[in-house]
């Protein structure tokens, strides 16, 4: 169930939600055995309805935001445990009528975890050999992402009937293995309860100009730079001894056609430390390399310049006022491990004497990328913060099809 009610202070109009909701897993192939019951839990949450302070939601056809934290029983306390997870969203409303009103509520936050690989299993034999543990998550601390549509049926004196539902992600972007993550889908029914119903006056709607208040632009340009780590993939018997530093490097042009959103292009340059290491049938002859017990790739050489990769993406990107998200998608100029994965495959051609030769296209299944190779095609999922006119702040996610390659964050200008 889903509680809401709402009150007006000073300048602002406030919405308090309180209830909870009823999902299920999806199966992943980690998880599968674990998955007993559905996901129960209860969120509270408060929401600043549309008042006119905020001119970058009335050119969201008048969205509210709120901040919130949730508590989900996972449906198996010995293994899956409970998440409770902090967030920020925004409801955006696509039609509101007198009986009738839907939207999307886009969600992100962090979420906590109390059960995880290192403590759903007892022993120490290897990595993989660990059957009866929880091989989904391998961190405390998790990105929680969702999104779901949300419908509003009106009643009387400022009581809706709220019915919601979609899909929640759970993982931590390959920052600790293993890292299968959790997808959730499931709904949830309650009611919404504003006091101030009869008074309250929501603004009117302002039809999208411009990227920021005063700035008038139909064109821009951005650099940023951008670290972070990961550990060794999530397959690897040695998970948990060693961390790789990963990194960023984009360019790229904007066009703006209205404040909302705006559509670029540009070169993106990546840094892996993961593929310095070897693979262990070669360690004997690197001593003083990481090794990674794991065939992914056929690392036998430990090059600095195996882990930088070049590529081109298309950059569609939503603007809410000095806060922008993004998926970008792209393709590799330049990729040395396309030849060395999958393991078996590039092994075979080494020894055969043909080594691996893919030109930038080639045939791979996107729906394995990132468990036996990474494939031609990348992803990446920002969220930027103008701070002001020409720097802003950046979080980003890479992955291979569904699999993360590694979370960064850092500093851009903007022109």
């Amino acid at each position: 169930m889903l509680f809401t009610g709402v009150f007006a202070l000073p300048h602002y109009e406030l919405a308090y939600c309180l209830g909870g909701s009823a999902d299920v897993i999806m199966p992943d192939g980690k998880a599968d055995a674990f998955i007993q019951r559905p996901v129960l839990g209860g969120q509270f949450s408060v929401e600043f309805m549309p008042t006119g302070r905020w001119h970058c939601l009335q050119q969201w056809n008048n969205a509210s935001v709120g901040v919130g934290v949730s508590y989900l029983n996972l449906g198996n306390e010995a293994k899956l445990g409970s998440a409770i997870a902090a967030y920020g969203y925004m409801n955006q409303p696509f039609y509101t009528g007198r009986y009738f009103g839907i939207g999307l509520r886009p969600t992100v936050g962090l979420a906590a975890i109390t059960k995880r690989y290192s403590n759903t299993y007892e022993g120490t034999t290897p990595f993989y050999d660990h059957e009866n543990a929880n091989w989904s998550i391998g961190s405390i601390l998790n990105a929680y992402l969702a999104v779901e549509l949300f419908m509003d049926f009106p009643i009387k004196d400022g009581w809706t009937i709220t019915l919601c539902g979609g899909w929640h992600h759970m993982s931590n972007g390959s920052v600790m293995h293993p890292n299968a993550g959790y997808n959730i889908f499931g709904g949830e029914l309650g009611v919404r309860y504003q006091p101030s119903a009869v008074s309250y006056q929501k603004p009117e709607p302002d039809v999208p100009k411009k990227l920021y208040d005063g700035v008038d632009k139909k064109w821009a340009v951005e650099i940023s730079a951008t670290g972070g780590m990961k550990q060794n993939y999530y397959g690897d018997n040695r998970n948990g001894q060693l961390f790789f530093g990963a990194a960023t490097l984009k360019a790229a042009a904007y066009w703006v056609p209205v404040s909302i959103f705006r559509l670029g292009g540009g070169v993106d340059a990546f840094y892996d430390g993961y593929y310095s290491a070897v693979n262990d049938e070669f360690a004997a002859a690197n001593p003083d390399a990481p090794v990674t017990y794991f065939g992914k790739t056929y690392l036998k050489e430990s090059k600095v310049a195996n882990c930088f990769r070049v590529g081109l993406s298309i950059q569609p990107e939503f603007v809410i006022g000095h806060l922008t998200a993004g998926l970008h998608v792209g393709f590799y100029l330049y990729d040395p491990i396309k030849n060395l994965e999958p393991y078996a495959e590039a092994k075979a051609a080494d020894e055969a004497g043909t080594p691996l030769n893919r030109g930038i296209f080639y045939s791979y299944d996107f729906t394995k990328a990132s468990n036996y190779e990474d494939g031609w095609c990348y992803m990446q999922f920002l969220l930027k913060y103008h701070i002001i006119e020409h720097l802003f702040v950046q979080i980003g996610l890479k992955t291979h099809g569904v699999r993360a390659e590694f979370i960064d964050a850092g500093i851009g200008v903007a022109f």
